[in-house]
């Protein structure tokens, strides 16, 4: 069903994959559509958003200096994620793409000591350098298992950390992760399929907490989120559970038919300097010849436009112990149009193979 019509067929592509997550990630349906009837083609697309988020920003200046402390918060949290949204696949103008990155971590770091549930950014020893992440913890327990949430391509851990209250709901710590060619730290670095290196990171960092317990970690991902959890089940024996949603089995069995803008922000985000390299590069995302062992939740949609129900059926295949595959009728990719029919039945279950709070 479509909600919004716009003349560019890349603005209304984007629109048609992606309206659902913005809204599930918390961007009005009144700045979208305000936001849309201002952008005349894809290239407005980064200049309109900013747009938007500055609005927001002054709307949480204004506050700030006002002593409205509530308000600011919710003003620079909304200016963080319209900002996300400016940036995250116009990569076509770096310098845009560049700001628009840097303001979203801008605007989330500013609301920090007032958000709630509270939210500590970390960094995490990674090769002679750091990882950075978002970590909160459940009241009243001592030493909870981890849920260990990891973006996919575009997304970042300010935008996945902001679900993190059904997951502390059902007792489990959160560590949201920007790895390699993720969030702040495409800056510094780009894709690589042995995402498990970065899971290893985090759980060595986790071993040095005492609040945290280290012997009990999941991870969840969604997209190519997805295939980052299922390398880091597959790899790193410390995973103890697993939950993919609609992540790829092969990417780049799916990368010409991925849309443009897809494409193009996988080839930002991998370093290609050109189409060719990137497909290449796509390619060496697979999880042929892996295995899981330890409990593993598939999410998939059957109205997945980008990755297909084969790919969530052959990740479940790869599952030597404990498999639930979990087909969402008419669910679109990451199954946000139909979170309700998944997500907290996935949360349960990643709660429960934890030690979690299941009730």
């Amino acid at each position: 069903m479509r909600l919004l019509n716009h003349p560019d067929p890349v603005v209304q592509q984007v629109l048609d994959i992606w309206l659902p997550r913005f809204l599930a990630g918390g961007i009005e349906i009144g700045d979208i559509g305000l936001t849309v009837r201002a952008i005349g083609g894809w290239r407005d697309w980064g200049p309109c958003w900013m747009e938007t988020a500055a609005l927001h920003e002054a709307l949480g200046e204004e506050a700030q200096v006002e002593g409205r402390t509530a308000s600011a918060t919710q003003a620079f949290m909304t200016a963080s994620r319209c900002y996300h949204l400016a940036y995250f696949l116009s990569v076509d103008d770096l310098a845009l793409h560049r700001r628009g990155l840097d303001k979203m971590v801008e605007c989330h770091d500013r609301v920090l000591p007032y958000d709630r549930p509270a939210a500590e950014k970390v960094h995490i020893p990674f090769e002679g350098g750091h990882l950075l992440g978002l970590f909160s913890r459940p009241v009243g327990i001592e030493r909870p298992p981890v849920a260990i949430v990891l973006p996919g391509l575009d997304s970042t851990k300010e935008t996945r950390h902001g679900a993190r209250g059904s997951l502390l709901r059902r007792g489990m710590a959160v560590l949201s992760l920007d790895g390699p060619g993720q969030g702040e730290m495409s800056l510094t670095s780009t894709i690589r399929p042995d995402y498990e290196v970065a899971v290893a990171a985090a759980i060595d960092w986790l071993a040095g907490r005492d609040d945290a317990d280290a012997t009990r970690v999941g991870v969840t991902g969604s997209s190519l989120g997805g295939y980052y959890a299922a390398r880091g089940a597959a790899f790193e024996p410390r995973v103890k559970a697993t939950v993919v949603n609609c992540g790829p089995y092969d990417w780049g069995e799916c990368f010409d038919d991925l849309p443009v803008v897809t494409r193009e922000a996988f080839r930002h985000y991998s370093g290609s300097s050109s189409m060719a390299q990137a497909k290449k590069r796509a390619k060496a995302l697979t999880l042929r010849g892996a295995s899981i062992a330890g409990p593993l939740f598939v999410i998939q949609g059957d109205s997945d436009p980008l990755i297909p129900t084969s790919h969530g059926e052959r990740i479940a295949a790869l599952g030597t112990g404990e498999v639930v595959y979990h087909l969402v009728r008419e669910g679109n990719h990451g199954v946000n149009n139909l979170r309700y029919r998944a997500i907290p039945m996935a949360n349960d279950w990643l709660a429960a193979r934890l030690g979690g709070l299941v009730a």
